[in-house]
């Protein structure tokens, strides 16, 4: 299954790097990643990733990192249902 994960960073040196590596050796396979330009503060990361392990499970491991301020979790399929996004069917 997909999950997509919105995730609030302190901005210091490695923490992505740190966030993204935790992910894979927990089994968790990155699909996308985006990441936002940091606030002096903070930066956001949005993430897709794929795994026959729960989403909650990850949810609860990234929130236990110092450097990981906020983590929402929502299915990938969700969020294209949401919008609207169909596949669109060409008939020749």
């Amino acid at each position: 299954m997909d999950y997509r994960l919105n995730i609030q960073l302190r901005d210091r040196h490695g923490a992505t790097i740190r966030t993204l590596g935790m992910m894979e050796r927990r089994g968790y396979r990155l699909k996308t990643c985006v990441l936002g330009e940091p606030d002096g503060e903070s930066r956001e990361m949005t993430v897709t990733v794929m795994s026959t392990r729960p989403g909650d499970l990850l949810k609860r491991q990234l929130e236990r990192l110092h450097d990981v301020l906020d983590v929402e979790l929502k299915p990938a399929e969700a969020e294209a249902q949401q919008t609207g996004v169909s596949p669109m069917i060409r008939r020749v």
